[in-house]
Order: C-alpha cells, then structure tokens, then sequence
C-alpha cells in the first residue's frame, strides 16, 4: 500500500462517512503539477539565456581577451572593451549563478515529481550554447590542438613543447607555460590528437570542433550508461542524470571546454558498469583505454580487481583473481601504450601539470600556508603523495563491503585533494562516482562542489582563488579542506550503521 493511499484510508477512516480527504496541508495535485510545472519552464529558460550569454561574451573576458581567428564568432559589444573590466565579469559571474539556480530549481523540480525527460530537454537546452560557442574557462583545447600540429612537423610529444615546432599556426590558443613544455597526457590520447591534427591540416577551429564533438558524443554515452548502473543499483535515473551529466560543472568544462577528462570518464564509467554485470575482464579493459585518455583510470582498474577476487571462497583464488584481473588491465594498458610508439617516456612527464602552483591544490597551499616567502612545495608535494598512496590502499580494503562506485569515488577524491595540482574540471570524475554512490551525504557533497566549481575560473581560465591574494587564498583552501575531513568525521563518529551504497556485495 502507498503513502498516498494510506493517508486517503486514514483520513476516509477518521470521518466515519467514506469520503476521502487530503491530510491537513497538503497541497492538491492540481498545484503540484502547476508549480512542478513552473518550475521546470522557469529553470530551462533561466539556464539557456545563461548559457547563451556565456557563449556569447565568454569569449572577451579572462585572458583570452580576442577571439580572433581561433573561433567563428565575436559579440563586440559584450567584450571586455565596450564593457568595461568589471561589469564584463560581473556579468559573466551572474550568468554562472542564475546557471547554477537553474541547476538546482531542476533538482527541486525532481523532488516533486519530475523524470528522465524533464532532465533530457533541460540539460539539451543548457548544452547547445556551450557546444557552438568558444571554449570557456580554459584554454587547454587549444593545446591539444598545439600538441597535434607540432606533432605534424617532427616534434617528439613526450620530449619537447609544442613551441619547438616554431612559429606554425597550429600552436595559437595555447599558453607559454604548457607550449614550453612536453605534453603531460597519456599516449593514446596524445595520438588521437595527432591524427586529429594531421585530418584537419592543423586548422585549430576545426580541431577544436572535432574534440567537441567526441566530449560531446562521451557525455551522451556516459547518460546511457548512468542510466544503466542507475537501474542495476536501484537509484532515481533521473536524479543520478542531473547529478552526472546536466551538471554546471560538466557543462562548463566538458562540453564547453572540450577536456579529455570526459573520454576518460566515459571509460571509467562503463568499466564500472561492466563490473557491476560480473564481466571483470571487458571492465578491466575499458578502465584501461580510459588510462591511455587519463591515467587516473587505472585506479578503477584496482578496485575491479579487489572486488572481483573477494567473490572468490578461499584466499587462493582471490589472490589468483586479483594477479589475473589486475594483470589483464595493466597489460592492455601497457600494450596499448606501447603500440602508439613511445615506450614510457610519457611517464616522466606526469608531473608537468604541477608547474601550475595554484592554492586550489591542497599540498600547495598547504606548503604556501607554512612559508608564504619561501613555500617548501616539492617537500609537502611528496608528503602528499604517499599520505595519498596509503589512503587509497585503505580504501581498497573497504572494496568488499562497499562494492566497486563508493571506494572508486574516494579513491578520485583522494587523488584530487592530495594531487600537486587541481582546476575545476577535475572534479567531474569524483563527482561523477559520488552522485552514484546511493548515500544521501555524499549526493549532498556533489551539489556542493558542483555550484562552487562554476566559480573556481574566469572565462578565459584564470583561477579565481588567486584574486584573493597569498597566502590567504591558500588559508581558505586549508581550512575548508580541514573543517570538511573533521564534518566528515564526526558524522562517521555519530553514526552507528554505516548505509550500504550503491552497488555493494549482497
């Protein structure tokens, strides 16, 4: 029996005439559905008109400041130029807030009734105008772009910038600091954009517009497959759709800023869904050609390997399963690696991206925190490291009794916070897992992150955090993270039964 047909019972009960009644205060459905109604017009309208005024004047604010020859259009009246510096940015921090008002009138709109469609027409509406405007809040397409073309002229990708291609069309858009320096990304990808480069004859617009529409393409899929592992864990589809893909973050930094971090979660996510259908080795795999994308991905790897084996009865065959499963998924990964002809000169470059030295990077801040005048970075960067490399050892044990998507989210989330360097975009992959853990505080944490990570970057990819000066910008970053691990662990403290997540052993 429903809640609803109780209450009609009790209350048919408690006049003694039979006639139904509504519990005291509750609205009728008529008024429900109007303002469920309202709702959902009033957040696809919002978050469109939002949307399109990023696209529009996104393009003049932050440090690109031209678009000039590097995408199809330019409003000059919204630039920075006719605007003005502060009420361009101005602007273009409201229309991130209404975005995010509109992100979460939908999730109201969800909690009263709202489905799947509602989610499907909204998020569309939302994405359009980041898809055909200029990429926001990061310029890091443009190096993918610098890194295939200089590819095409001789240069080694692990060994050297894009700048030592020289003065070649193909590299504009990109920032001195990456062009300087060789490329950071995993070799599947690094031929992708080769290729990419080499079709296109090295046209930045239309490589930028190819890699759109692969992140564009990944994130319908990764709806398809939240969908799935949605209805395998008993979750709300339509709730697990807005948390994961009709989110502020993804839209901002996967369709608008076309970042590989998309491929590779699309990967993560299907191999994870695999392993939830008890098919270990097709898991593995994906996980590991999303590693050839992102290396973060082999993390999942591990986790499918643990849970796979502790199914097993005796400790023989668990470690047998473990050595086969994680075997399989490294050696596709390394084979793989191994045929774009590069060796593992790649693996020397993974600390490129820490040349970055930004407060949103915990052990940055930390170590600008102790020393404002001289930062012992490297030293509180490789403490970091290890505290990281032991965390995510633990939370392998917890595999067996949390399944495969809870000890894979904290393992993204312990990768970020300990990582040498952090931008928004990051957080899709934490997020992604999160939303799908099946517990309520840790759904509660992405809508969180999600409406502060809009905010982390101006158009154009400067961090914000920095506006706040050193090193109290670093304190910010410190305190928050602290007060979050001691939230986090007074509530494990107060709670007696830990919930069961999503996907966990039966």
């Amino acid at each position: 029996m429903t809640r609803s047909t109780r209450d009609r019972d009790g209350a048919a009960a408690g006049t003694g005439s039979g006639a139904a009644r509504r519990p005291r205060g509750a609205e009728p459905p008529a008024a429900s559905d109007r303002r469920r109604t309202w709702a959902l017009v009033a957040a696809a309208v919002t978050g469109t008109l939002a949307a399109t005024y990023l696209a529009l004047a996104g393009t003049s604010v932050g440090r690109k400041a031209v678009a000039d020859d590097l995408w199809f259009f330019q409003v000059e009246a919204l630039t920075r130029n006719q605007l003005g510096g502060r009420p361009a940015l101005v602007l273009c921090g409201l229309a991130l807030a209404l975005l995010a008002g509109a992100w979460l009138l939908l999730g109201w709109a969800l909690r009263q009734g709202a489905g799947t469609r509602a989610v499907v027409v909204c998020g569309t509406l939302w994405a359009v105008p980041f898809a055909v405007g200029m990429p926001l809040f990061s310029p890091d397409v443009y190096h993918y772009a610098a890194v295939g073309s200089s590819m095409q002229h001789g240069v080694q990708p692990f060994l050297d910038g894009p700048d030592a291609a020289g003065d070649i069309r193909g590299i504009r858009g990109g920032e001195p600091i990456w062009l300087e320096n060789a490329s950071p990304y995993s070799p599947l990808f690094v031929r992708l954009i080769g290729g990419l480069a080499a079709l296109f004859d090295e046209d930045v617009r239309a490589i930028v517009v190819a890699l759109r529409v692969l992140t564009v393409l990944a994130l319908v899929a990764t709806a398809v497959i939240v969908l799935q592992i949605a209805r395998r864990c008993g979750l709300d589809p339509a709730l697990s759709l807005w948390l994961v893909v009709v989110n502020p973050v993804v839209l901002v930094h996967g369709v608008s800023g076309s970042h590989n971090d998309a491929l590779m979660l699309v990967f993560a996510l299907a191999g994870a869904w695999a392993a939830l259908a008890r098919r270990p080795y097709l898991a593995v795999t994906l996980c590991a050609l999303g590693a050839g994308v992102k290396i973060m991905a082999l993390a999942v790897v591990a986790v499918i390997a643990v849970e796979a084996a502790w199914r097993q009865p005796t400790t023989a065959r668990r470690v047998r399963t473990m050595v086969q499963i994680g075997g399989t998924g490294l050696g596709v990964f390394l084979v793989a690696t191994t045929l774009c002809g590069y060796g593992l000169t790649w693996a020397r470059n993974l600390s490129v991206p820490g040349l970055a030295v930004e407060p949103l990077s915990p052990p940055t801040a930390l170590a600008f925190v102790v020393d404002p005048g001289d930062p012992p970075v490297d030293v509180v960067r490789a403490a970091a490291l290890v505290v990281g490399a032991l965390t995510c050892l633990w939370l392998l044990t917890l595999v067996p009794r949390w399944g495969v998507l809870r000890p894979t989210a904290w393992i993204f989330v312990t990768i970020v916070l300990t990582g040498s360097v952090v931008w928004p975009w990051y957080l899709t992959w934490p997020l992604a897992f999160l939303a799908l853990s099946g517990i309520r505080a840790e759904r509660i944490m992405v809508v969180v992150a999600s409406v502060a990570g809009i905010f982390l970057t101006l158009p154009g990819g400067q961090a914000t955090l920095p506006l706040l000066g050193r090193p109290l910008a670093d304190a910010v970053v410190v305190a928050l993270v602290v007060s979050a691990g001691a939230a986090a662990w007074l509530r494990m403290r107060r709670r007696r039964t830990p919930p069961v997540p999503a996907g966990a052993p039966a």
